[in-house]
């Protein structure tokens, strides 16, 4: 999907800085339509009535208004960020992007900077693709954060691999399927190591966000059948999930997404000998996981050279 990269030598990741305000010049700048067709309201700081009348200027539905500021007044409580397209007269939807630093870190697993910006750029790519619903939104949304964020680290993908972790946690012992985005940004991070991802043009960054989630979002049926497998997860404290879902993982065939979801949740928490989630820390150290780390190495072994799994372990 994007040209062999030149071999460099290994660069320092920059130190970054997030600023709301510059996030959307950039957005704005990066892709044109958005200055005509998307609203960014840093909810942290917005002025309703002053944004209320803005929107009541080009003709947005005073439903979608209603809605709106039950938005923001959501995201301020609840330390989190939403897309929302509003209708308007004889134009078409407004996209607002409603943003707000997260209570719980995805892109990384602490808060800052890089999960400020990788927020934003989630909540852009659902304006960049209003058209789309579910959990292909969901994929084409965190594929555009993914690419952006390799594009401004020149390839670091720790935190982005973080993002595919928690998704697929989440998922595991929620049921919810809507954001089960973790075999896209893992096919992103594979192919990260081989391809030019870093000189693609803002547009084709889109497109190519787009691609991704279309060859790599699983069909709801298949969504659905996941997530009754997985279903035994629901509701365990973080810690009997993990070791629920090792049991279960090492008795799933190696060619299946079972195996791979389980394995790529294992495999991320027993790395580091354990992992945070939503601020709590799940320790898993000792000669049970021991044991774990050590079955499930040898069936991933058996996996093709080139299977995304084995390859993505392999860091």
């Amino acid at each position: 999907m994007a040209k062999p990269a030149p071999k460099k030598s290994a660069k320092r990741v920059p130190n970054l800085k997030f600023d709301f305000n510059a996030a959307v010049r950039r957005a704005r700048k990066d892709h044109p339509e958005l200055a005509k067709n998307a609203l960014f309201i840093d909810a942290q700081k917005a002025d309703w009535e002053e944004t209320a009348d803005i929107l009541a200027s080009v003709g947005v539905d005073e439903d979608d208004l209603d809605d709106l500021k039950k938005t923001v007044r959501d995201a301020k409580r609840l330390k989190t960020s939403f897309h929302l397209a509003l209708n308007r007269e004889d134009a078409p939807p407004l996209s607002a992007v409603v943003f707000h630093a997260d209570r719980h870190p995805l892109y990384g697993d602490k808060n800052g900077p890089i999960d400020d910006a990788g927020t934003f750029d989630h909540e852009t790519g659902h304006a960049l693709t209003p058209e789309m619903e579910g959990t292909l939104a969901e994929n084409t949304a965190d594929a555009y954060a993914a690419l952006r964020h390799l594009q401004r680290t020149g390839g670091e993908g720790k935190s982005i691999d973080y993002c595919g972790w928690k998704r697929a946690f989440i998922f595991m012992t929620t049921g919810a399927i809507s954001h089960l985005t973790t075999f896209t940004i893992d096919q992103i991070i594979c192919d990260a190591k081989a391809a030019d991802f870093m000189s693609m043009t803002p547009e084709e960054t889109a497109a190519v966000a787009k691609a991704y989630a279309a060859m790599h979002t699983p069909e709801k049926k298949e969504l659905t059948r996941l997530r009754a497998a997985f279903r035994p997860l629901r509701k365990l404290p973080p810690q009997k999930a993990l070791k629920k879902l090792a049991r279960m993982t090492l008795k799933a065939p190696e060619d299946s997404q079972e195996f791979y979801l389980g394995a790529r949740v294992l495999a991320g928490a027993l790395k580091e000998g354990g992992v945070t989630v939503d601020g709590q820390d799940i320790v898993l150290k000792g000669s049970e996981w021991n044991d774990i780390q050590r079955a499930l190495d040898k069936k991933t072994a058996n996996l093709p050279p080139k299977h995304p799994l084995r390859r993505h372990l392999k860091g």
